[in-house]
This record gives C-alpha cells, structure tokens and sequence, in this order.
C-alpha cells in the first residue's frame, strides 16, 4: 500500500569522522578568507614595511601600561653588533584605553635609524602605520632630524 510519499531513500547515520572532515574545511577556507581580507584591509603594513631588509633581532620588549621604554631598548640600538650590521627590535606598549602599539626600531648598517609604528589596533588614535626616519640613535632620542618617511 502506499504512503502517498514517494518513496525516499533510506538514510544513513553520518560518522563523526565526516562530521570532522566538513568542519575543519570550513575552519580552513574561514582562516584564508579572514587572512587575506587582513591583508588587504586599509590599514596593512606598508610596503615599506613588508619588503624591508632583513636585519639581526633583540629580543622584543613590553613596556608596562603607563612605563617608558627600558634601557633594553638602548642596549640593542647601541650595540656593537647593531652599529656595524644593524638590528631591529619590536617594542609593544599600550595606550591609555589597553590599544598595544607595535613600534619597530631599526638601526640600519652605518647607524641610521628607522621607526615604523603599527597603531592599527589602537581603536582611538591613528588607527594606521607611520615610518620615520633619523640620522642616528642620538637623533632617535632627541626627535631633531627626524623626518617622515
């Protein structure tokens, strides 16, 4: 006798493992979507930044909420090392609100001094990338002859 329905085919239980599979693509395409929509958002490194030299690192600093930049941050600008070969050095601060602020220091082979600053997360400021360049570590300190880059 018939139902009135047409006749559907039996289903079966789906594994876990299916169930696993469809949700880690999902997560996959999500991430690279998200990764290059963060890549091509306004407010991405600038070129400058992307394609700069590679140099020797210092480890990188946090400065405390409300503290100024340590004397590590001098250490490794005037470093022997960094005077003849260059180094970077990436300081993290905070703003008023908790924003961090990632500063790059970068004293470049014969002493000049590039600053890229990434205030991208700072929701109540610039919210973008500045690139600054000095003379030299004195200059850096000072702020005279520092230009925009």
């Amino acid at each position: 006798m018939s139902s009135g329905v047409a006749d559907a085919p039996e289903s079966r239980p789906v594994s876990p493992a299916a169930v696993l599979a469809v949700a880690l693509l999902l997560l996959a395409v999500g991430t690279s979507a998200w990764v290059v929509w963060q890549l091509t958002a306004d407010g991405r490194a600038p070129v400058a930044f992307r394609e700069r030299s590679a140099l020797p690192q210092c480890a990188p600093i946090t400065v405390p909420q409300g503290q100024s930049t340590p004397v590590t941050l001098q250490d490794c600008l005037l470093s022997p090392g960094a005077q003849h070969d260059g180094a970077e050095v990436l300081v993290t601060s905070s703003t008023t609100e908790g924003d961090p602020v990632k500063t790059y220091y970068r004293v470049l082979p014969g002493g000049a001094v590039e600053v890229f600053t990434d205030a991208t997360a700072d929701a109540f400021g610039s919210e973008g990338w500045s690139h600054t360049r000095c003379p030299d570590v004195a200059a850096l300190g000072s702020g005279e002859d520092c230009r925009p880059a």
